[in-house]
């Protein structure tokens, strides 16, 4: 983990320390709080909390939540961060594993998507526009984008690898993940692959996935 992501990690844990919000002996703020807050997926807190469990630094207690029982802060913000932090190294890996498998999946899709097909991503992507406009989360649209395209490429084994890890590839478009930056990138990127794919032309339609991805990457992780 890059030492910049680290203490930017740690300055956010200790601003809800000094909230009044963690700190040894406390209950843990919901997942859903813990997500927002460092910008990654619910199962990335999830995991990272499961792995502070397994050094006894937090404690599950039935029907009640999870509480904090470290030796004292320092401890319990050193193994929270490098926690998080390798939860956003994973988000990076599937960022690297889009990368190889969705251009692919967007190459064979200009030679053989239907015009139905490219009519409906076009719908998507005003829908997006709508959604952005309105300051509404669109990451089931981004899916849908995406799984749209697996369809459209043609290949069966390519639809059930994607379909397979759909839960896996949905952690880099968590609510968690999104802004209005993102949400732009995410429209532009797909404008530019559904030209390609409208030009039936393979490459300019896989060059268009590798760059949204790109920018995509450039956007959460940064």
């Amino acid at each position: 983990m890059k030492p910049y992501r680290y203490e930017a990690i740690v300055q956010q844990i200790q601003e809800l320390i000094s909230q009044g919000r963690l700190s040894v002996g406390d209950k843990l703020p919901p997942e859903r709080t813990l997500a927002k807050r460092f910008k990654v997926s619910r199962n990335s807190v999830r995991q990272a909390v499961q792995a502070l469990a397994e050094k006894n630094l937090v404690e599950s207690r039935q029907g009640d939540g999870t509480y904090i029982c470290g030796k004292d802060n320092a401890h319990f913000v050193d193994s929270l961060a490098r926690a998080i932090g390798a939860e956003k190294s994973r988000l990076k890996e599937i960022l690297e594993f889009r990368q190889c498998l969705e251009p692919q999946i967007a190459r064979l899709a200009a030679s053989a998507i239907s015009q139905a097909q490219l009519n409906r991503l076009k719908i998507i992507v005003c829908d997006q526009e709508r959604k952005l406009l309105a300051n509404q989360e669109d990451d089931r649209l981004d899916q849908e984008f995406h799984s749209l395209l697996a369809r459209a490429s043609g290949n069966t084994v390519m639809q059930e690898v994607f379909t397979a890890l759909t839960n896996l590839l949905n952690e880099s478009r968590s609510e968690f993940l999104q802004s209005n930056t993102r949400r732009k990138v995410s429209i532009t990127g797909h404008l530019k692959i559904i030209d390609g794919l409208e030009n039936r032309n393979p490459a300019m339609a896989r060059q268009a996935m590798e760059e949204h991805i790109m920018d995509v990457e450039q956007t959460v992780l940064t």
